[in-house]
């Protein structure tokens, strides 16, 4: 049987520790999207939320902060990082299918451009990860359905 260490973080999250990383994923998303448009896929009638949060003057509450998943299913990436989580949907659909087969694009291209020289150094591993690793819960969720499949079959 393989030893496996828990995956989640020794010490639980402080709220200014999680103020910081809400606002670093909300920073990233936010101003990529528009934060009025965030705010309305959140059900907020404003962006002050938004704003104050990625300036961390303010912590949302936690149906806030959940409802950012409504406008980006990335916008929690960095706090759930922490405790060592990557979410995905339950059912992938064609445009996750699709996000996600763009994505292996992007990974092919990078670790192409890696073994250009015949070998693959440290630093190039280390971008080639960071390039595939968003897509591995998508991955997976891929491989259940497969499973699941074929045990129906």
């Amino acid at each position: 049987m393989t030893h496996r260490n828990n995956v989640c973080p020794p010490e639980p999250l402080s709220k200014d520790k999680f103020k910081r990383l809400l606002s670093i994923a909300w920073g990233r998303v936010g101003p990529s999207m528009g934060l009025a448009t965030m705010a309305g896929k959140m059900d907020l009638s404003d962006p002050k939320t938004i704003s104050r949060a990625i300036a961390t003057d303010n912590l949302p509450e936690a149906h806030t902060v959940l409802n950012s998943l409504c406008a980006d299913e990335t916008a929690l990436r960095e706090v759930l990082a922490y405790y060592g989580f990557e979410i995905c949907r339950s059912h992938p659909d064609a445009a996750n299918d699709l996000m996600t087969l763009s994505g292996l694009c992007d990974v092919a291209a990078e670790l192409s451009e890696a073994l250009k020289d015949g070998k693959r150094i440290h630093s190039e591993t280390l971008r080639v990860a960071d390039k595939l690793r968003p897509h591995m819960p998508s991955l997976v969720a891929f491989l259940k359905e497969a499973d699941e499949l074929r045990g129906a079959a």
